[in-house]
């Protein structure tokens, strides 16, 4: 806390002395600096570059492919009813083979297919 304190010869604080004697550095060294971050900022930026662009290609593939994982995922789940199918409290256990599939599958397939329908122009831009 004596930092704060006024200094009884000068009238100053340490703060006050230590901020009233700061200088800015010679133009020279903050050249020097500047011309150095700007050398490796510039050696870095073309891979920095290549990496963002493979990066992007790799996004693009993921979202083209999306769809048909989805609809894969949807066909696998609905053709073979499989255990992890999340059913209603008060849903009896089926008896026999009913034919047909969810409403909920149908209703996810047409909201997808109106998204994808929607979108069409902004996705084909993007991609090609």
């Amino acid at each position: 806390m004596g930092w704060f304190i006024r200094d009884s010869r000068s009238g100053l604080s340490w703060a006050d002395q230590t901020l009233g004697s700061i200088s800015a550095p010679p133009m020279r060294l903050l050249a020097f600096l500047g011309l150095a971050i700007l050398l490796m900022s510039m050696s870095t930026y073309t891979e920095f570059k290549v990496h963002i662009e493979r990066e992007k290609m790799a996004l693009k593939l993921f979202f083209y492919l999306l769809p048909l994982a989805l609809f894969l995922v949807t066909y696998v789940t609905m053709r073979y009813r499989l255990p992890y199918v999340v059913r209603a409290a008060g849903m009896p256990k089926e008896s026999g083979k009913q034919d047909g599939c969810s409403p909920w599958g149908v209703a996810f397939m047409v909201v997808l297919v109106l998204v994808l329908v929607k979108y069409h122009s902004a996705v084909q831009s993007g991609w090609f």
